[in-house]
């Protein structure tokens, strides 16, 4: 053959010309292409021809490839299953099942979410969480950024440019070790923490912030023993017996499923997560994965006691 700059060369003939050295047989590679010997045969010709060399030689009556011909199917070989490769990553990007979750969360709300990230990565091993624990002004400016897919945030935080996808007001409860004497009320007020040991939220979350506002007004003096920003650290502690404590309702449920009380507190203490993303994107299937286990996990858990509004 004369030289030539080879042509454009199809995956289709490649897939020919491999199967061809698998089989021995042109009508072999054909049958599993699901074409007929001609095509086939025509697809092996054009290939040749666009690559300026002969790939087979006729060995006893079967095909057997070139030296050039076998040096040729090595390098298919690598680059079809290379493409084979990408075809299934593409598959699982396809269905959500592949990538990187990006999550910025208020540092409050970690300890909730900590469930749901859980089953996430179980229905979805091949997609990363990555999370980043913020303040929730520093959250908006990460998903106005597009730097992040979805962020949670207090529903006290101004949201001008974002697209709210879900509000979840989850209130709070107070929580207690296993016998405490409060369990055995229906209903904790500020009076039954006047003197009480307490694992309190600092003031700089949305919580504990109106808590000591609560306990102020109504000349309340607990003893804080522990004061922490994270709500799971509050059940770990209150467990141990340092004290009781006031959280959200998703820890609350949580420390009651690891053994703790937990009861209903009058004047209700509101707490709320409102989840935003970039108003101007489109929702990716990961997002709307990860939002359909938050409905899942917090809708029950919206207390009974409290108003609606």
């Amino acid at each position: 053959m004369e030289d030539a700059m080879p042509h454009a060369i199809s995956q289709r003939a490649l897939q020919a010309f491999q199967l061809t050295v698998l089989t021995g047989s042109v009508s072999a590679a054909a049958e599993a292409m699901g074409r007929s010997q001609p095509a086939a045969t025509r697809l092996l010709k054009e290939l040749e021809e666009n690559l300026g060399f002969h790939l087979f030689d006729r060995v006893r009556g079967r095909l057997q490839p070139t030296p050039e011909g076998l040096l040729l199917f090595q390098e298919v070989e690598r680059s079809l299953i290379g493409l084979d490769r990408i075809a299934a990553v593409a598959g699982q990007i396809r269905k959500g099942r592949r990538g990187t979750l990006t999550l910025g969360v208020l540092p409050a709300a970690t300890g909730i979410l900590t469930p749901v990230m859980k089953r996430f990565t179980e229905e979805r091993p091949g997609t990363a969480i990555s999370l980043h624990a913020v303040p929730s002004e520093q959250v908006v400016q990460m998903v106005l950024k597009q730097e992040c897919h979805l962020g949670l945030v207090s529903d006290a935080t101004p949201l001008a440019g974002l697209r709210v996808e879900r509000r979840y007001a989850l209130g709070c409860l107070c929580i207690m070790p296993p016998g405490h004497a409060l369990g055995g009320r229906a209903m904790v007020t500020p009076q039954d923490l006047d003197g009480e040991r307490l694992v309190a939220l600092s003031p700089a979350t949305r919580i504990g912030r109106q808590l000591e506002a609560v306990l102020e007004q109504n000349g309340i003096a607990p003893l804080i023993q522990v004061e922490t920003h994270l709500s799971q650290v509050v059940s770990d502690l209150v467990l141990a017996g340092t004290g009781i404590g006031l959280v959200d309702a998703v820890t609350a449920a949580t420390h009651a499923a690891r053994g703790g009380l937990s009861r209903p507190f009058s004047p209700a203490i509101g707490f709320g997560l409102v989840a935003v993303r970039a108003a101007e994107t489109e929702r990716p299937g990961v997002v709307a994965a990860f939002l359909a286990l938050c409905d899942a996990r917090f809708a029950p858990l919206v207390p009974a006691h409290q108003e609606k509004t």
